[in-house]
């Protein structure tokens, strides 16, 4: 028999939680006055006809009538009883809920000494950093790259130092079980001599964040000659690297709030743009783009800009990237940087004002970004680089869902040849 929850402990997590945050992670929210909308998750519909009152704590749809509390619409939505959609809420309340006659209110993950240990070492790796003469190479390094000593502090940047068991000798001290902090990634486990080593030695620390604020994972880049340059933790109980986003604890309220997420491919990149006043930026764990991430970005907006590497590498992540995100109907633009830079070295080297200018306000549509791209590297004085150009192109205008923007795309595709054939005979008559 299902055990009752006490009526206090469901309040708690009522007053806690603000209903807007719990329906964004299923809907598309846009404030409008004093109540937000979108379209509702609980039928289909084209126009928005469902609404979130923050001030009431309850939402509405006009359309099929659906309504109520944060509880009922996790109950409804993921199609769970009350005591189940209690758990869930209380886990994104950081409550924890009474266990009473074997029922554990709180999922196992959520109580792994993985969390605590992380938390311990971001603390380790950022007091070294910030406080020490071993950390003072890093320290100067982040300098000299024009990161801000408020940006150490606001990302926790650390360093883990070039000994081979600091850490490991920390955990020892506070009792953790030395072959859980193996399996979790903050130890391992050299096979030749059945040693552990702390994982990370000698690196800039980053740690990655679950949308909570929690540490679960860290990349730490190199600062010798040290291989791999980046590495990350291994995926644990706690980390998945493809539904984590790096610095999402920091930008989802500015994401949701200017409804855009501007997705980079590094730490650096995010660090360096929220210099400039990008507060909505995040980043990939340095592999492709998943469909978890890009389903994790479509519940906070439905609008996002890439702002990828200006090299080959980077054009083609952005191609596959904006094609994922189409497919989930996310608006998608992107910034078009000079080839073989990336948005921190931009930055760095033009300042912020003209990263935002030249960039930022500057990006294009994935359409005209695809056409871009798929002129590189074309002769289209050669016919058949011409006719492979144009007929590639049209099979992606052809794609597009609606007739008005496949027309204006077909017109832009003729209007450039027009243009490159008076060229051309401005050259042979002059």
């Amino acid at each position: 028999m299902a055990q009752r929850i006490p009526e206090q402990v469901i309040n708690e997590i009522r007053d806690s939680l603000d209903i807007v945050d719990v329906v964004s992670d299923y809907v598309s929210l846009k404030k409008q006055g004093k109540h937000y909308s979108g379209l509702c998750p609980f039928h289909n519909e084209k126009t928005p006809s469902f609404t979130v009152s923050s001030d009431k704590q309850l939402y509405h749809c006009f359309g099929c009538g659906a309504g109520g509390n944060a509880i009922t619409f996790v109950m409804e939505k993921d199609n769970l009883p009350f005591v189940e959609a209690v758990e869930k809420l209380a886990g994104k309340a950081n409550i924890a809920l009474p266990e009473q006659s074997g029922t554990a209110y709180q999922k196992e993950e959520d109580a792994s000494p993985l969390w605590e240990a992380h938390e311990l070492a971001a603390r380790y790796y950022h007091h070294l950093l910030m406080n020490t003469e071993q950390g003072k190479e890093a320290y100067d390094y982040l300098l000299n790259r024009g990161v801000t000593v408020e940006q150490m502090e606001t990302f926790r940047l650390g360093y883990a130092p070039n000994q081979p068991r600091m850490l490991k000798e920390l955990l020892e001290k506070r009792e953790f079980d030395i072959e859980e902090m193996v399996d979790g990634g903050l130890l391992f486990r050299r096979e030749s001599s059945w040693d552990i080593y702390d994982r990370f030695r000698h690196r800039i620390m980053f740690p990655i964040h679950n949308a909570k604020g929690k540490v679960k994972a860290f990349g730490g880049r190199s600062l010798g000659e040290q291989e791999p340059k980046y590495l990350n933790s291994p995926e644990t109980s706690i980390f998945l690297k493809h539904e984590s986003l790096y610095g999402i604890h920091l930008a989802r309220g500015p994401i949701r709030k200017k409804n855009q997420a501007v997705l980079f491919e590094g730490y650096a990149d995010v660090i360096a743009a929220s210099g400039a006043g990008v507060t909505n930026g995040i980043a990939a764990l340095g592999t492709a783009l998943s469909e978890r991430q890009v389903q994790w970005i479509r519940r906070n907006t439905d609008q996002v800009l890439l702002c990828y590497d200006g090299d080959e590498a980077g054009q083609k992540a952005a191609w596959k990237a904006g094609a994922l995100f189409e497919k989930e109907k996310v608006n998608v633009q992107v910034a078009l940087l000079p080839d073989k830079v990336d948005p921190d070295d931009y930055i760095r080297k033009h300042g912020s004002e003209k990263f935002k200018k030249d960039i930022l306000n500057s990006s294009v549509s994935i359409t005209s970004f695809k056409m871009k791209y798929l002129r590189k590297n074309k002769n289209l004085n050669n016919e058949g680089d011409k006719l492979a150009y144009v007929e590639t192109v049209i099979k992606e205008i052809v794609k597009l869902p609606g007739a008005v923007e496949q027309d204006i795309y077909l017109r832009q595709l003729a209007e450039e040849f027009f243009y490159h054939l008076m060229h051309l005979t401005k050259r042979k008559n002059d």
